[in-house]
């Protein structure tokens, strides 16, 4: 086990722990990789406990979250077609928001984007703050293994707020 994986498991609640090892085995029933990204990481590496469980996949998100009820019996909560996004309540109280990969398009700024499937990479480096900018990977052959392509580890460890992406705040207002 990666020192990652053990921070992770210390940092989450019994429950939580439950729900990413339902997701995590929904994710290999559904054939897609699935990676723990923005807060939840940020969080785990910053010493603090993980109040949000946010799923990225490069795949259908939604054929993991169909796995993910049947195997766990999660509840779908909300979705959003347009960015390929499901939130899902498990039992115990816990919520998810499982994620495709994407790239994001903006015509002009505050409009609606044009979405399309990316790399896990990809979607890293069009997020907002570079501290938000990371994931971990839940996959068997790269399990804990930290993708950090804007540096957000070292910005974290600094104490410093970068941007990510320099179009992200003008494209999307609603991140500030």
């Amino acid at each position: 086990m990666s020192d990652y994986m053990f921070m992770l498991e210390n940092h989450l609640s019994p429950v939580q722990n439950r729900v990413v090892a339902q997701v995590q085995q929904a994710a290999s029933q559904a054939n897609v990789n699935l990676f723990l990204t923005g807060g939840a990481v940020r969080d785990m590496l910053g010493g603090f406990p993980i109040r949000d469980l946010d799923f990225t996949v490069e795949g259908d998100p939604f054929k993991l979250a169909k796995a993910a009820s049947e195997l766990g019996g999660a509840k779908q909560v909300a979705s959003d077609e347009l960015r390929g996004s499901i939130d899902l309540l498990f039992p115990g109280g816990v919520t998810v928001e499982i994620s495709m990969a994407r790239n994001e398009r903006y015509a002009k700024g505050g409009s609606q984007p044009e979405v399309t499937p990316a790399t896990i990479h990809e979607d890293l480096r069009r997020r907002d703050l570079t501290v938000n900018a990371m994931g971990l990977s839940l996959n068997r052959a790269s399990l804990g293994l930290l993708i950090d392509p804007t540096n957000g580890l070292a910005d974290l460890e600094q104490r410093e707020l970068r941007v990510a992406n320099n179009r992200s705040l003008y494209d999307d207002p609603a991140r500030i």
